[in-house]
Formats: C-alpha cells, sequence, structure tokens
C-alpha cells in the first residue's frame, strides 16, 4: 500500500476534539492525508469571542488534543464542499450505517484490503460524515463504495474519531500484507479521478436533457442507474476523458441542428 496516496475527508466535523482526536489516530497508524469539508460554523468569529476566526480557534483546540500529531493538522486541506475535497481521488468510500443500492458493501477489513490495492494506482479517500447525521445520499453518491462498521444493535452509534480509529488500524493492517506487483509487469492505467467523473455527469445532464431523453420532472432518476453502470465498470482516466470529449461533441452537434 502507498500511504500516501490514502486520504481521509472529514465532511463538516462539528467538534474540535473530534478533529484533533482524528488526527492523532492517523499519526498512530502512518496516514497523513487528512482534508477537511469546512462546516458554517466555522466562518466569522469564534464563539467564545477570542481573536482570529471560529476557523482558527477551532484548528487551535484541536491542536491540543492533537498532541504530536500537529503536523497533520498543519498539513490538512480545508475545502468548500465534498467534491472539492475529493478533488485528484480515483476511488473513494463513505462510512455509513446505511447501504446504498448500486453501491458494494465492504466491512473495514475488506476496505483496508481496497485501498491497499487500489492506492497503488493512485489518490484514494475514506469519507466521514458530520456526527449527528452521517453522510446523506447525496454525499455517498460521490463514493464509488460504502463501508459499515459493525455493532450492537442495541447502540449502533459510533463517535467521529472512534470510527476514524477502526479504519486506520484496518488500513495500517492491510498494508503490511500488500504485495508489489510482480516485475516484469506494466503498470496498472491510471484510474478516472473523480473530477473527470462529476464534468462526465454534468454534461451528460444537459445533453440528455436537451435531448428529450430525461424526466424534467426527475431527472437524477435515470441518471443514477448509469452512473452506477459507469462505477461498475471502473473507466480509466484516458476512457474517462473520452466519455467526456464525446458528449461534448454531441452537444455541438444539437446545438447547430
Amino acid at each position: 500500500m502507498d500511504l500516501r496516496n490514502v486520504l481521509l475527508v472529514l465532511d463538516r466535523p462539528q467538534s474540535a476534539d473530534n478533529l484533533g482526536a482524528v488526527a492523532r489516530v492517523m499519526k498512530n497508524f502512518g496516514l497523513g492525508r487528512l482534508a477537511v469539508v469546512a462546516p458554517p460554523s466555522w466562518a466569522g468569529p469564534p464563539r467564545s469571542g477570542g481573536p482570529g476566526t471560529a476557523r482558527e480557534d477551532v484548528l487551535r483546540r484541536a491542536r491540543r488534543l492533537a498532541r504530536k500529531a500537529g503536523d497533520v493538522l498543519d498539513a490538512a486541506g480545508v475545502h468548500a464542499d465534498l467534491r472539492a475535497a475529493l478533488r485528484g481521488v480515483t476511488w473513494a468510500c463513505g462510512t455509513s450505517s446505511r447501504s446504498v443500492e448500486g453501491r458494494p458493501s465492504l466491512s473495514p477489513e475488506e476496505l483496508g484490503r481496497e485501498l491497499a490495492r487500489r492506492s497503488q494506482a493512485g489518490p484514494v479517500a475514506v469519507v466521514f460524515g458530520q456526527e449527528r447525521r452521517g453522510l446523506s445520499d447525496a454525499e455517498l453518491s460521490l463514493c464509488q463504495a460504502v463501508c459499515a462498521i459493525p455493532t450492537a444493535p442495541a447502540y449502533d452509534s459510533m463517535n467521529l474519531a472512534q470510527a476514524a480509529a477502526v479504519i486506520a488500524w484496518e488500513v495500517a493492517r492491510a498494508g503490511g500484507a500488500a504485495v508489489a506487483p510482480a516485475p516484469g509487469l506494466a503498470a496498472p492505467a491510471e484510474p478516472a479521478r473523480h473530477e473527470t467523473m462529476e464534468a462526465l455527469w454534468e454534461r451528460l445532464r444537459a445533453v440528455l436533457g436537451q435531448a428529450g431523453y430525461l424526466n424534467p420532472q426527475n431527472p437524477d432518476h435515470i441518471l443514477a442507474e448509469l452512473r452506477r453502470l459507469l462505477t461498475r465498470a471502473e473507466p480509466t482516466q484516458r476512457e474517462a476523458e473520452l466519455c467526456v470529449a464525446a458528449v461534448r461533441a454531441l452537444e455541438r452537434a444539437l446545438r447547430e441542428r
């Protein structure tokens, strides 16, 4: 496993303590890449009324709990939304207690093995939702798989940092067992990047809508099925670029007609 290609994404975390604890467990298990989707509460002045911004105040408090993992927080990217946080990623898995139609459901152990395999070809990500509500359906639609951590039915809610610790441990464990490609084999083709696939869906939505193929009342129904189809195909970056170019050519032809 190439741990440099493994990214943990926290989507709008509410607790500075959780943010610091996640950085700490990442450092425990050799992970260094963290991205944070900033919650609305990070805008403006801090609630305590102290100096600086709310974001600076949260990161300052997070560093206290992170202890010797402050460098993970210092290097973390802060983004406006999940799409931006996943830019450059070739494969992402969302964490959720719910199953999602058309998405593989992985155990933490299976996720570790999948990350070990895919990280050798490009950047991969594990996405954690906010503490109270987790990831929405729209956010999970940006992920190619879903991972659920088995818990006792009587209490199935896990703390964000604890969930991150379980996944980080499985990533480290799978990384130790990863096998390098055999000598002489060609390097795997680069998987399609997240932003290229999202560009494809935006263009496809426009073209199919213009052609009258989509139901104006519910255009996302067919698009969701097409997204699942292409996700299963796991296109390379070159193949995704060809698809985008083909859809753009159709778009130009429709305009000219």
